[in-house]
């Protein structure tokens, strides 16, 4: 009785009938579900020009620019809490971030927190996330 294929010796298979690198055939492999014929019939595609191109710099580098273009928003917002248009206290946003994360981690001031809330929402108090519109971000040098 035969044992089925590892993942190994399929990536092996790919490699070996496609011509390509372990990345490549674990890819194709994990895209197919682990079907092995599956992959050699995309890959196949691929090398026809009828099916999906795994271009790992471009998919890279289209992540990078997406992260460098949240972390610029995030960099560039302040949040502020309100009541009736009143200012009662403005923040960056990373640093809002940073102390609701800190206040989140710690038990005692995550209830304090959550009752806060609740009677901020009761009193009428608004919380608001606004970005400034006034920066520019260079793509081509990746500098704010």
């Amino acid at each position: 009785m035969n044992e089925p294929w590892t993942e190994l010796e399929k990536i092996d298979v790919l490699r070996e009938r496609m011509g390509i690198g372990y990345e490549e055939a674990r890819t194709a492999l994990n895209l197919a579900q682990g079907d092995l014929l599956k992959a050699l019939d995309d890959l196949e595609k691929v090398r026809n020009g009828l099916g999906q191109d795994w271009s790992f710099e471009e998919r890279g580098q289209g992540i990078l620019d997406s992260v460098k273009s949240t972390i610029s928003s995030i960099s560039h917002s302040t949040i502020s809490l309100k009541r009736h248009d009143n200012t009662i206290i403005s923040l960056s946003a990373p640093l809002g971030l940073a102390l609701a994360y800190t206040i989140w981690r710690k038990p005692g001031l995550r209830m304090l927190a959550l009752v806060g809330a609740v009677g901020a929402a009761i009193n009428h108090f608004e919380l608001e996330v606004a970005s400034k519109e006034d920066y520019s971000h260079d793509e081509g040098t990746g500098e704010f």
